[in-house]
């Protein structure tokens, strides 16, 4: 028997769907929910996919994107400069047409973009200051892991996806990515970059 697809829900049915899914968030956006809410939650969205209600919430990475600006030491006003910079951001390195495994490389250059400017206004306000040695060290190492992220996540955000379909999943694997700290090279085959951030990235 061919399955045939649920019609389409009419205009005003899908306002009421969406107006359940608000409501059944907000009963669920807590640390510890009724689980009749949660189970009506779950049912709303898995008996509506095709509406995608869950485009609604931030994604992981959305989610750590603002996570990381609104614990950043900044004034309120600075932060919500600093969110149209990131979209800008996105788009200009080709977020909107880039395929999706590229949209995700993307997103994590741009996050590492924000937190190495943190680490570096952070590092610059530790060393104006009469530290130890010990302290010195721990932010020379952090700003240089903050660097390095950033680095690889730039190397990685490039197109690729001729590398990536024209070689087996093997000949993938087996693509190396080295970090030499002495010399402050990032060498990597374009390829086998991919496979090294993705661990990253989910």
């Amino acid at each position: 028997m061919v399955p045939v697809d649920a019609p389409k829900p009419t205009l005003a049915k899908t306002e009421e769907i969406r107006s359940r899914f608000r409501q059944l968030l907000d009963k669920t956006n807590k640390e510890h929910p009724r689980p009749k809410d949660v189970e009506a939650l779950a049912n709303l969205l898995n008996g509506n996919k095709a509406l995608e209600l869950w485009r609604d919430v931030l994604s992981a990475s959305q989610f750590a994107e603002r996570f990381v600006i609104e614990n950043s030491p900044a004034v309120p006003g600075v932060k919500e400069c600093w969110k149209h910079r990131l979209a800008a951001l996105r788009k200009e390195l080709g977020y909107d047409t880039a395929p999706l495994l590229e949209q995700l490389l993307i997103q994590n250059a741009a996050l590492c973009w924000l937190k190495l400017s943190l680490v570096e206004i952070q590092h610059a306000n530790v060393m104006k200051q009469s530290i130890t040695m010990v302290v010195g060290l721990y932010w020379e190492k952090r700003l240089n892991a903050a660097q390095r992220r950033f680095t690889h996540a730039c190397m990685t955000a490039q197109p690729c996806e001729k590398a990536f379909t024209q070689h087996t999943r093997a000949t993938v694997q087996h693509c190396g990515c080295r970090w030499s700290a002495g010399e402050r090279e990032l060498e990597a085959s374009r390829c086998g970059s991919w496979v090294l951030v993705i661990s990253d990235v989910w």
